[in-house]
Parts: C-alpha cells; sequence; structure tokens
C-alpha cells in the first residue's frame, strides 16, 4: 500500500525554497544569461569562460559585400603577417579537453575573410571548411585540415554559405584560440 497523503509542507519551508529559488536564477543571469545573450558581464566569469564570444554571434561584418567574380575565386592564400592587419574582430574561444567545436561566418559568394588564430602553443586538430547555403546533402569543401597551434590567411568564398573552423582538442586540459577576423561576413559564432 502506498500514502496517499504526503505531508504538507510548511510555510517557513516554502519561503526559504523560493528565496533560494530567486537567489539561485538571479546568479544565473548575471553571470552566464547577461555576458552570453547581451555581452553584459558584470562578474567577469563570463569573459573568463567565454560566454562573453557568444553575444557577438549576431553581429554583423561592416563591410560590403563583394560582386560576384568572373574568374573563380580562389579558396584559400598563404598566410599573412598576422601583426600588419587590422583586425575587425577578436573573440576567444576556449575548446574544452577531449571535446571539438565550430566556428562560423556567412559569406556571400566571392566575399573576403582575413584571418588569423592562435592558441598558447598547444596544437589543435582543425578543418577549416565552408558548406554552402540550403545544401542537405551533408556536402563540405575542406580548405586547410592539419593540426597546429595557430594559422592565417585569407578565404574569398567559391560559393555563399557558411564557413570557419572545426577544432579538436585531444589534451587533457581546455584551450583557447584567439581568433581574429576581418572581412564581408556575418559572424554565426559556435555552432
Amino acid at each position: 500500500m502506498q500514502d496517499s497523503n504526503p505531508p504538507v509542507q510548511s510555510v517557513k519551508s516554502l519561503t526559504i525554497a523560493s528565496i533560494s529559488a530567486m537567489f539561485l536564477a538571479g546568479v544565473i543571469l548575471v553571470t552566464a544569461v547577461l555576458p552570453a545573450e547581451y555581452g553584459i558581464d558584470p562578474t567577469g566569469f563570463g569573459e573568463m569562460t567565454g560566454l562573453t564570444s557568444l553575444s557577438s554571434s549576431n553581429k554583423t561584418g561592416s563591410a560590403t559585400t563583394a560582386s560576384a567574380c568572373a574568374e573563380p575565386p580562389v579558396a584559400v592564400s598563404a598566410a599573412q603577417p598576422a601583426a600588419a592587419a587590422q583586425w575587425q574582430d577578436t573573440v576567444k574561444i576556449v575548446v574544452p579537453a577531449g571535446e571539438g567545436l565550430e566556428y562560423k561566418f556567412h559569406l556571400a559568394k566571392g566575399a573576403a575573410l582575413e584571418y588569423s588564430w592562435s592558441t598558447n602553443g598547444t596544437a589543435l586538430y582543425f578543418d577549416f571548411h565552408g558548406e554552402p547555403q540550403g545544401d542537405k546533402t551533408g556536402y563540405f569543401k575542406s580548405y586547410k585540415e592539419t593540426t597546429d597551434s595557430q594559422s592565417s590567411g585569407s578565404l574569398s568564398a567559391p560559393f555563399e554559405g557558411s564557413h570557419g573552423w572545426y577544432w579538436e582538442n585531444k589534451s587533457s586540459a581546455p584551450v583557447t584560440v584567439v581568433l581574429n577576423t576581418k572581412g564581408a561576413y556575418r559572424i554565426l559564432g559556435l555552432m
């Protein structure tokens, strides 16, 4: 037989539970939601954990879209000196230990993306690639795939769609990628 009369909670215990829940919600709002959604980081926790980088996912590049080229665009050019670039966007991306993630931009066909990224010296497996907009077959084009702690160069998008990196951290500690970009793109962010 089961007890059909569960215990009735006192007003005092309900009040304590309600206040505790509101306090916990406030802490989550200040430390996670505000940095991730709005880039407001009063505690610094969002910057430390990379949550503030999520708030820039709706940011749009200021340059205009390049017109279509008569010749097929060159996918990836040789590395360019990172120090000479005036970067438009800089984001820190934390790749958890033993995991992978993607960070993408939307580019129109022929649009340019200059980039430079590096870690603290820890090498990551990465695949710099693009996926055509609207494609449902799973097709993607790899521009550069290797393992390294840094990379730089430029891309002239061969098609409209999402373009960016898949980084995989095979080490036992989180690795922060500092990604600098410039060009005619819209940031899609973490995928």
